[in-house]
């Protein structure tokens, strides 16, 4: 006999893997996902519970990061199932075959729901001793024998599309769960064991949709701020990048060094997916006509720090004094999107960027913001706080606006 693992939502098992755990499931998890509680079965025995658990609105964000989005998820079913479908049902000794019209990824939804809300109610119903589907397209979804990537009638490339879809019929606080208690007690593995560890290390060898995303950017400051933030915000995400260490590698930060990187990826040949973060001025808009000439392939992304609303009207500092300005693609480098608490001097007003160069090939001129050094000390002082426990307020709509971009860059 053999012992399952399943993968599922309130009681509600998506998929099961027969004496192990599917790897491609554990791509959504990690080791520090896993829980293992005492309790008390149907048969008033006490046994052990082993599951990797975690929210429906992480598991939705890693799906996303890797590439699993919504979007895809719906052009995916296009490509593969969105079409007039037939399947047959018992009527008397005979099969009586009927066609599904309006096959398409909403219906397929709202049909999921039925199926989720009531599990097999709107199977069959009985007439006169004749078996009727009441639902001819539940019908089709749960009874197609489809193998691979497929379940409830979705055809897929990767069954993750499915799980995005599904994971939609969900509030983001149900938790989305592998059971892998069956297959402890069978004997197919070890309670302790870091299965999802594992795994991942034997995929990313082979895989790699799974290998961490590359982060890079024009200094290590932005390093350090990106990476300690998202820890503090997204901490279900931080381990699916891969963050440039400016100190071990003693590297230069600059947007003409960042894109010396960039280049030297490309030339490489490497495969890995690689995240090119460049500040929202004029120095990184100069150093990207660099790049607008080259191909770009696809598992590298370019992308700048995005506009801000609050700076299309910013204090600056020029030769007539200070005026209000946009400085979106002229000054806004990462000090800017530190939220506007940490932009204030010792009198509430906002710390103007001063124009420096001007740029002859852009005509543009490059601006920054005076005392970058105390804004930097005083957000690292920040995210010491919130790292220790402490609960401040803090405007992080600037810093979210950053990560957001990020997780979907490769949407």
């Amino acid at each position: 006999m053999g012992s399952y693992a399943s993968i599922g939502i309130n009681g509600f098992d998506f998929s099961l893997s027969k004496n192990h755990i599917n790897p491609i499931w554990l791509t959504l998890y990690r080791e520090e996902d896993k829980k293992l509680e005492k309790i008390i079965d149907e048969d008033n025995e006490e046994r052990l519970s082993c599951k990797y658990r975690s929210t429906v609105k992480k598991i939705k964000l890693r799906l996303d990061v890797l590439g699993f989005t919504l979007d895809k998820a719906q052009k995916e079913f296009i490509t593969h199932n969105e079409s007039v479908q037939n399947c047959s049902y018992l009527c008397g000794d005979e099969f009586v075959e009927i066609e599904i019209k309006e096959y398409t990824f909403n219906n397929w939804l709202k049909s999921m729901k039925g199926i989720i809300t009531s599990p097999y109610s709107h199977y069959l119903y009985y007439k006169d001793e004749i078996v009727i589907p009441d639902y001819p397209m539940q019908y089709f979804m749960m009874n197609e024998d489809y193998q691979g990537e497929s379940i409830f009638g979705f055809i897929s490339s990767d069954i993750r599309y499915v799980f995005r879809a599904l994971l939609e019929l969900y509030s983001d606080d149900d938790n989305c769960e592998i059971d892998f208690s069956s297959l402890v007690d069978g004997g197919w593995c070890e309670a302790n064991d870091r299965i999802c560890e594992e795994t991942l290390n034997e995929l990313a060898e082979s895989y790699i949709r799974n290998e961490r995303i590359i982060i890079l950017t024009e200094g290590s400051s932005d390093i350090s701020i990106l990476k300690r933030s998202m820890r503090i915000l997204n901490p279900e995400v931080v381990d699916f990048y891969s963050f440039m260490d400016f100190n071990t590698t003693n590297a230069q930060g600059s947007a003409s060094s960042l894109v010396s990187y960039v280049k030297a990826f490309i030339g490489s040949g490497l495969r890995n997916k690689v995240i090119a973060v460049f500040d929202n001025d004029t120095a990184a808009f100069e150093a990207l006509t660099v790049l607008n000439k080259i191909d770009i392939p696809e598992n590298i992304k370019i992308v700048s720090y995005p506009d801000l609303e609050f700076t299309k009207s910013y204090p600056t500092l020029g030769p007539y004094g200070i005026i209000s300005t946009d400085i979106n693609g002229l000054a806004c480098s990462i000090e800017l999107y530190l939220g506007i608490d940490m932009l204030k001097d010792g009198n509430g007003n906002l710390i103007p960027v001063q124009w420096k160069g001007y740029n002859q090939l852009l005509k543009k001129y490059q601006g920054e913001i005076l005392n970058k050094e105390q804004i930097l000390q005083r957000y690292f002082k920040l995210l010491d706080n919130f790292e220790k426990g402490e609960s401040i307020p803090h405007d992080w709509g600037g810093i979210n606006t950053i990560l957001n971009m990020i997780y979907r860059a490769f949407d």
